[in-house]
């Protein structure tokens, strides 16, 4: 099985980072405007891209606050199975490592995934520092 992780030191608090992880609101200002899920274990949460050519469904499996971020994946386009972000404060600063389990190939599907977390990933950093990512359909640099 092959791993996507990206390690990324963002100038905000980690309180501020699980929100924008956490909660439907954080997700459609970096991730996708298509967003629907609950801050709470065993909740459903639902990605739409591209006019919902391609959705994502998670459960939450794992909420540590301020810590500890994992999804399970219930049906994507990709193959990966699990989804975390886990913090950590560092000063006025949090650093997030994410990493999306469970590729069986690392094939096109895995290179193109690794790429578009590294965009979102930025586009976090950039919510967060600037007040202004860039979600889906927002994400022109990657079509």
């Amino acid at each position: 099985m092959h791993d996507i992780m990206h390690l990324i030191k963002i100038h905000a608090s980690s309180e501020r980072v699980y929100q924008a992880i956490t909660t439907a609101d954080g997700i459609r200002q970096w991730w996708t405007h298509d967003a629907a899920i609950e801050p709470k274990v065993g909740a459903a949460g639902e990605f739409g891209f591209n006019g919902r050519r391609f959705v994502a469904k998670v459960t939450v499996e794992e909420l540590n606050p301020m810590t500890r971020v994992r999804w399970k994946v219930a049906k994507a386009a990709w193959e990966g199975k699990d989804i975390e972000f886990d913090l950590k404060a560092d000063g006025n600063d949090a650093t997030v490592l994410f990493t999306h389990r469970g590729f069986p190939h690392a094939d096109e599907g895995y290179a193109s995934a690794t790429t578009r977390w590294g965009f979102y990933l930025l586009s976090l950093k950039r919510y967060l520092e600037t007040g202004k990512g860039t979600p889906n359909p927002d994400d022109e640099a990657l079509r």
